[in-house]
């Protein structure tokens, strides 16, 4: 046992005062010499039998009460073993990082391990010194810091991490860390200290780098609430629809992928399938252990339209990741119009001939029409989805005019460039819809083979796409490294004229050098998609790539606007979503999975009322279907079944996988961990001074009772 002020024990030589008061105050009985006393001396000796237990009592109480007052306040406490790290009692400047990412939601023998985390946290924040200051930061992808600057009032930091609930978000400690190393820049203490308060699941620890505490930077303190013991899981890590042409027009198939995050097999795990909240059918799948299995539904849809599908398991300890859901179409036949602007004899060798090759393998989801640009003024333009120009040389006027209208009213177009075009035409005849004007022709290097006899060999290499960002719609149902894309090589493109930017307009797809690979924009009610390289093997490699079919598809259902599951119609919980409003939508409404909603208006621009408005809607944290509703000009409200989305679960938070020893960050040797094993300290005058009033009361009550003469023969 260990006290604070241990010179106050001198007054436990108190307690001896009561002794020494009932020593001098005792009654002793007069000898009486005749036999007539007898019966006196009897009743004296039960009275004193009986007094004698009334001054032990009383001596014992009065004694214990003026031994608990010393000890009270020379605050007493011992020494316990603590799964909080020692460096709590420190002086210092605190930022409490607490992991409230998806995986905190699952499901344990000791609840889930957020509750245990928010504990954890509590905690520390009990356990800090009084002159300590505390900040509280969220670790989820997106989160707002609950408790931003260094506080003192811990009350107040308190009341806070008890009103924090567990987000269905990705884990994002890159951000989090750096956050809070924001914070603890101008602490005034010696001392600052991150404790990082989490289950160490591998997701969201990428790339988190920390200033060494010898240069100046916040010592990082791991707390892990899983207690080291892995768990395992089952998740649906995809969900796409398909056609079923074996099933007639309005067949669809809907795939659900399923994962298996256990060293052991799933023998028939049940998945259902439901279309618009009705249970259309239901089967079992095997999957092996750390494995991946598909499970194919092929049902027939009743009407047209967009239809929300939600594939289910058999739930485990982890219910978040075991639905997912996605919308689904019958097939409409997407019409698609392919103008060749350089046609050749030998089929291999056409302009169009990838092109016309990708769409027709989408079966049934495209009807494919190609024809010469000569032809295309006599075509009707507003019966078909979306149109192609590949290397047009240069568009009539007429033809501009029709194209510029078809944009405007809906339209998606899309123009690939090439050795044909005319720039100085295509920049005077189409500059109200071209994304931005063409420029130069660039080589970055020679393609494979091009090189004459006797000429010297180009090295130079070929441009590279940059890394994509999947928050596109477009690019969404590729992998976050963009493989299918990363490998293509581009040889040569052609340079756009810089434009300043512009709501509506913007760069898709870059090339490592920064020029612009794919750029989109919003005219009117329609869009614009312009690649900078051909279609074609002349320019580039990409229509050979995995990854040019899913491009060029997704592109196609793009422009004209056809949901395609998961590619366009859903997104990650946290990710923002765009919403177009037409020509009469005043105001947009979105109503949230729980019945929820938020109206949203949107920004106006000076001097753009042709650019497309948009809102964008950034409450997407809870799993679901989201549909969109829209107020019109002469106050009516209507569905607008063609903005409906669809909010997944990142498929990273189901991987339970930890973080390795050897990647965590706080394993770097530093004063603060150093030392024997973290004990806390138990104070014990608490526990005192509460015996000390029980004393008094007790003291009062036997003196009260004794002087009534309850205890009287």
């Amino acid at each position: 046992m260990h006290f604070v002020a241990p010179s106050l024990l001198l007054g436990l030589l108190a307690a001896a005062l009561p002794a020494l008061i009932h020593r001098i105050g005792r009654r002793r009985a007069r000898p009486i010499r005749f036999a007539a006393m007898e019966l006196l001396l009897r009743a004296e000796r039960e009275v004193s039998a009986r007094r004698r237990l009334r001054d032990v009592l009383l001596l014992i109480v009065r004694t214990g009460l003026a031994m608990a007052l010393p000890l009270a306040f020379a605050r007493p406490f011992v020494e316990v073993k603590s799964d909080l790290p020692a460096v709590t009692g420190r002086s210092q400047s605190a930022v409490v990082v607490l992991d409230d990412s998806a995986s905190m939601r699952r499901r344990g023998h000791d609840g889930t391990p957020f509750e245990v985390a928010r504990a954890r946290a509590r905690a520390v924040i009990d356990h800090l010194s009084p002159d300590s200051e505390v900040a509280l930061v969220l670790a989820s992808e997106g989160a707002t810091a609950p408790v931003a600057e260094l506080s003192s009032d811990r009350a107040r930091v308190l009341l806070a991490l008890d009103a924090v609930p567990c987000s269905a978000r990705r884990a994002d400690f890159a951000a989090a860390l750096r956050r809070a190393t924001q914070i603890l820049t101008g602490s005034p203490h010696g001392d600052r200290l991150i404790y990082a308060v989490t289950d160490l699941q591998a997701t969201g620890w990428q790339e988190v780098s920390l200033p060494p505490a010898a240069a100046g930077g916040p010592e990082l303190v791991i707390l892990d609430v899983s207690g080291g013991a892995p768990w395992e899981n089952r998740a649906i890590v995809g969900l796409a629809a398909e056609p079923a042409p074996e099933e007639g027009a309005q067949g669809i198939a809907v795939v659900a992928e399923i994962a298996n995050f256990a060293a052991e097999p799933v023998h028939a795990l049940g998945v259902t399938l439901a279309l618009d909240g009705v249970e259309v059918a239901r089967g079992f799948v095997d999957v092996p252990a750390h494995g991946h299995a598909r499970k194919r539904f092929v049902h027939t849809i009743a009407g047209g339209g967009a239809h929300e599908a939600d594939a289910v398991i058999d739930h485990d300890g982890f219910p978040l990741d075991d639905r997912r859901a996605c919308l689904v179409e019958a097939s409409r036949g997407l019409r698609v119009l392919i103008v060749d602007g350089d046609p050749r004899t030998v089929r291999t060798e056409d302009e169009v001939f990838f092109l016309e090759a990708a769409l027709r393998a989408g079966g049934s989801g495209f009807s494919v029409i190609t024809t010469l640009a000569d032809d295309l003024g006599g075509r009707d333009l507003a019966s078909f989805g979306a149109i192609f120009l590949a290397n047009v040389n240069r568009p009539t006027p007429a033809v501009a005019a029709a194209l510029v209208r078809y944009v405007e009213a809906g339209g998606g177009l899309f123009i690939s460039v090439g050795d044909h075009i005319d720039t100085d035409a295509w920049n005077q005849e189409l500059k109200k819809i071209l994304p931005q004007p063409l420029g130069l022709k660039r080589t970055a290097a020679a393609s494979p083979g091009a090189h004459p006899e006797g000429e010297t060999v180009d090295l130079r290499p070929a441009e590279r796409l940059a890394p994509i960002d999947r928050r596109h719609p477009l690019l969404s149902a590729f992998p976050a490294q963009g493989d299918g894309l990363s490998s293509a090589r581009f040889f040569q493109f052609m340079l756009l004229t810089p434009l300043p930017d512009a709501p509506g307009r913007r760069v898709v797809l870059r090339y490592e050098s920064g020029a612009p690979a794919l750029v989109e924009a919003e005219i009117g009610r329609g869009r614009v998609l312009l690649l900078t390289t051909t279609v074609d093997r002349e320019w580039t490699d990409l229509p050979i790539r995995p990854g040019f079919l899913p491009l060029v598809q997704e592109a196609a259902r793009y422009l004209a606007g056809a949901p395609s599951g998961e590619a366009t119609s859903a997104i990650a919980v946290g990710q923002k979503r765009e919403i177009g409003l037409d020509a009469d939508d005043r105001r947009i409404e979105i109503v949230r999975p729980n019945g929820d909603s938020r109206w949203l208006s949107p920004a106006s621009h000076a001097g753009e009322a042709r650019a497309r408005r948009l809102v964008v809607f950034t409450e997407t944290d809870e799993p679901g279907f989201y549909r969109v509703r829209a107020a019109r000009g002469d106050g009516s409200v209507s569905d607008r079944p063609d903005a409906a989305f669809v909010v997944n679960l990142d498929v990273r938070e189901s991987d339970p996988a930890r973080l390795p020893d050897d990647k965590r960050p706080d394993r770097v040797a530093t004063p603060a961990l150093a030392g024997p094993a973290p004990q806390r300290r138990l104070e014990l005058w608490h526990a005192l001074g509460a015996a000390a009033i029980v004393l008094v009361l007790l003291e009062s009550l036997l003196t009260l009772r004794f002087r009534r003469g309850r205890f009287k023969p």
